[in-house]
């Protein structure tokens, strides 16, 4: 037998099984049917299509003081469309792959990825948890750092999180990659109004517009032209809207809202009245006019703002705006009993909402309950994340707070807070002012740092349990998703990307079934034998009568040199089976002399030097197992042959010298064998 097809060196061994292993991983990929695949996808997307949103704009804007939960329904259009986007991508991976079309597999393997990643993201952030969605959008960047859908869904977390500077890059990303996304331009746009940039952003929305001249495109654009008071054009944008949409209630609330939003309550109030008129159980209606009141006459118009709120309670029993506005109100009028019973039911309705803890506060403070007063300021503060959020309300809940500690004589943090407070009111008035904010002085305690430190506690609960389920249902694609990827990669010989796709799919899914093998063989043909024990040893635990993965598992202990676990290993196998794999006959009898029975080890490389007398690394495992037992005589003379077969093995001269220096400082030590 030819040296290279057994025992040439162990690398060009191992090589070999190398070479078998990518068909294996796929022939294994392929055991669960892709009919059954494709049924259970598409059942799990199906029940997610409410959430399966990338880069949706809801079609029922809201008053500026609604609810966040609120802001964050989808339109469950744009969600059955990438539902649809989601299956048709996975469907065309498992298509490709069973045809044998690897190269277009990946493709929409990688596409269906950057999707499914950007919609988890969408919802992380929408949800408050900016960091796991920045590392998802990342993710999902990796895979298509081209894709500009993915950018504008990032700009839009970006923008939510108020980072604008990173958003408006990212905007500007996906408009450079497609000039006619008409979507990137709208995003961008808004980006911009948002940071007061308000020529290039109308020129960004009228793009917009000019590209797809949609409802969400018509409205944003209306909306940058009210806030640079430019209310001809905005009314000429809604006339166009009125003509091309339909007069109906849901757009005179949007037309309403977007004057109310941009400064113009007495503009709003008619198209809130409107909207009414036509639908008076329309949902948010009431409430908006109520708040249109609130903006136009202020305190005049309690009575009409809070005939409003109720009505809008009728419709909405739990809506926490209604309740939170009417709390406000009859605190005002001094109507404690019924002030302390609607900001009590809005703390209820939205337990993470700092708002309704000032105002209790103040109750407290007034029906002479400083204690309760204390909890209520201290937990609002505890809840404000963004100490910038509505105008820097939370400055009087530090000011707030100082007055009443002053009462028990609690001097230390009285000052504190008054500090924090002073602090916050300076950053309000240079905001009002138009001026950047500086950071915040060490004396006044950083209020920022205190409410990073409460982030955690400031996520959205149950827009977490809904993105919390949605990921539990998206994480079996998309691990089986990277897995073939992973077999795709390990296929062409490229370890590395396929070692990084199966680590990522055991983020997504650790039991994916046959996930532990692929992992394993590709890390073992990688020559990333560390790498290799966890998952084959995982696999063996539920596969334990596979000879094909503990050889390689055997073979990774033997390579790294830890010949008792591979004795270990092999043990359980047959030993004719063993004997017919030359590789693994090799290493089981070199362990044995390692680590097991000497003299059977010896006598298996034996037989296999019988077989194979050209192979120097069989020599030269022999000259090891004799010197090391200390019959110089024959390991000389094996290390010899082995050098004769290979003289390019510098390991074995090296150890031919050491061997013939032992035996010259200690004569006549090569009579024999030392017993084992």
């Amino acid at each position: 037998m030819p040296r290279s097809a057994c025992y040439n060196s162990i690398v060009v061994t191992h090589k070999i099984l190398s070479v078998e292993m990518p068909a294996m991983l796929l022939s294994r990929n392929s055991q669960r049917t892709l009919a059954y695949k494709r049924a259970f996808v598409r059942r799990l997307l199906s029940s997610a299509a409410l959430l399966c949103v990338v880069s949706s704009i809801p079609l029922q804007a809201q008053n500026q003081n609604r609810n966040q939960n609120q802001n964050r329904n989808q339109n469950p259009e744009s969600a059955l469309q990438s539902e649809s986007a989601l299956q048709e991508h996975y469907d065309a991976a498992q298509n490709f792959q069973a045809a044998g079309n690897l190269a277009l597999a990946a493709l929409h393997y990688k596409t269906f990825l950057a999707e499914a990643l950007s919609a988890l993201a969408t919802h992380r952030a929408k949800a408050g948890d900016f960091a796991r969605a920045n590392a998802l959008f990342d993710e999902a960047l990796s895979l298509d750092p081209n894709d500009a859908a993915v950018k504008v869904a990032y700009a839009q977390a970006c923008q939510e999180a108020k980072d604008l500077g990173r958003a408006k890059s990212l905007a500007q990303e996906a408009v450079d990659a497609e000039p006619r996304n008409a979507t990137a331009h709208r995003v961008l746009g808004q980006i911009l109004l948002q940071m007061d940039d308000n020529k290039p952003a109308t020129q960004q929305l009228e793009t917009a517009v000019a590209l797809q001249p949609d409802f969400a495109n018509g409205l944003a654009l209306a909306a940058a032209y009210l806030k640079a008071k430019d209310e001809d054009h905005a009314a000429a944008i809604f006339a166009e809207m009125l003509a091309s949409f339909g007069d109906n209630s849901e757009i005179h609330l949007q037309f309403g809202t977007a004057y109310a939003n941009a400064g113009f309550p007495e503009k709003a109030v008619p198209e809130f009245q409107k909207a009414i008129e036509e639908n008076s159980k329309l949902s948010g209606a009431h409430y908006a006019l109520g708040g249109a009141y609130l903006l136009g006459m202020g305190p005049q118009a309690y009575d009409q703002a809070a005939a409003e709120f109720q009505e809008e309670l009728k419709i909405s029993p739990r809506d926490y705006n209604s309740h939170l506005q009417l709390g406000v109100i009859y605190l005002s009028q001094h109507k404690l009993p019924e002030a302390e019973a609607e900001l009590t039911r809005a703390v209820a309705l939205d337990p993470q909402n700092p708002d309704p803890l000032i105002s209790l506060g103040q109750l407290y403070d007034q029906t002479n309950r400083p204690t309760e007063a204390e909890a209520a300021y201290r937990k609002a503060i505890s809840l404000t994340r963004d100490v910038s959020r509505n105008h820097f309300q939370i400055e009087r809940a530090h000011y707030l707070l100082a007055r009443t500690l002053l009462q028990s004589g609690r001097q230390d943090e009285v000052k504190k807070e008054m500090a924090i407070s002073n602090q916050l009111l300076k950053q309000s008035v240079l905001e009002i002012q138009g001026q950047s904010s500086p950071a915040p002085a060490n004396d006044a305690h950083s209020a920022s740092a205190s409410t990073n430190a409460e982030a955690a506690q400031s996520l959205d609960p149950e827009a977490m349990k809904d993105v919390e389920s949605f990921e539990k249902r998206m994480s079996p694609p998309i691990a089986d998703s990277y897995n073939n990827l992973g077999a795709i990669a390990a296929g062409g010989n490229d370890f590395a990307a396929a070692l990084a796709d199966f680590q990522k799919a055991a983020a997504w899914n650790p039991a994916l079934e046959g996930l532990d093998y692929n992992w394993g063989r590709a890390a073992f043909s990688g020559h990333q034998y560390e790498q290799a024990i966890a998952p084959l040893s995982r696999y063996m635990q539920s596969h334990s009568r596979d000879a094909g993965a503990r050889s390689t598992l055997a073979l990774t202990f033997f390579l790294l040199q830890n010949y008792q676990a591979a004795l270990k290993t092999f043990q359980p196998m047959d030993v004719a089976q063993i004997d017919a794999v030359p590789v693994l006959a090799y290493a089981y009898a070199v362990s044995l002399t390692k680590a097991g029975d000497y003299a059977e080890g010896v006598q298996k490389l034996k037989s296999l030097e019988s077989a194979h007398p050209d192979d120097a690394n069989i020599h030269k495992a022999l000259g090891e197992a004799f010197g090391a037992h200390g019959d110089y005589a024959e390991a000389a003379k094996e290390l010899r042959t082995a050098i004769s077969e290979n003289p390019t093995d510098k390991d074995a001269e090296r150890e031919l010298h050491s061997l013939e220096a032992a035996q010259k400082e200690k004569p006549g030590t090569d009579s024999g064998p030392k017993p084992n």
